[in-house]
């Protein structure tokens, strides 16, 4: 494994196991088999930076495994109930993710504020365009994906019990609920009947 890999790798691990309060430079030089100066030669953001790219990598993980739901789904409803469903879970499964939203909330909610997730937002606009277009229009399966990064984020910030969307069939039920009705009448290829416009 390169240098850089093993850094990450080692940071993974020990902001999973202890927290990124309590996981410093040196330790995961250390943990890496490598010296601090070579971790901040890498990555001259140190910590910060090493979460960064963890979460990134999660992220790009997240957008290939809802690429294959949505481009073997049947229907809109089911490629977008699928897309946020398995993203959702990918979250809750991501033990770097899930031991700072238990101890250090406060990392997760900087990561996704308004002025942070925005780039998320545009990417999720460009893969909606592209993995939503066969149902629909290309500026409104740009929406689409917007809006599912939207609803993930929300449930990363609050779960809902009522609305559990780790569950298949509560994820579709939203997704016939709130995002199928607002959608322009005529455009899609699985559905009849649109009750609002824009």
């Amino acid at each position: 494994m390169a240098v850089p890999e093993r850094i990450v790798a080692a940071a993974a691990e020990l902001i999973t196991s202890q927290g990124l309060r309590g996981t410093s430079v040196d330790d995961i030089a250390s943990a890496a088999g490598c010296g601090r100066a070579t971790v901040y030669r890498y990555f001259p953001g140190g910590r910060a930076e090493l979460l960064e790219v963890t979460m990134g990598e999660g992220v790009d993980r997240i957008f290939a495994l809802c690429a294959q739901v949505t481009d073997n789904a049947a229907s809109l409803a089911e490629a977008v109930a699928g897309t946020i469903n398995i993203a959702v879970l990918e979250l809750s499964n991501d033990a770097v993710v899930q031991q700072l939203l238990v101890d250090e909330p406060d990392t997760i909610a900087t990561l996704i504020s308004p002025m942070r997730i925005e780039p998320l937002f545009e990417r999720a606009s460009e893969w909606g365009a592209e993995h939503f277009s066969r149902f629909l229009e290309p500026a409104i399966a740009a929406h689409v994906g917007e809006w599912c990064v939207r609803v993930v984020t929300d449930h990363l910030r609050s779960p809902a019990p009522i609305i559990d969307i780790t569950d298949l069939s509560l994820a579709r039920t939203l997704v016939d609920t709130f995002l199928i009705p607002t959608l322009i009448p005529g455009i899609l290829a699985d559905q009849t009947t649109m009750t609002r416009n824009y």
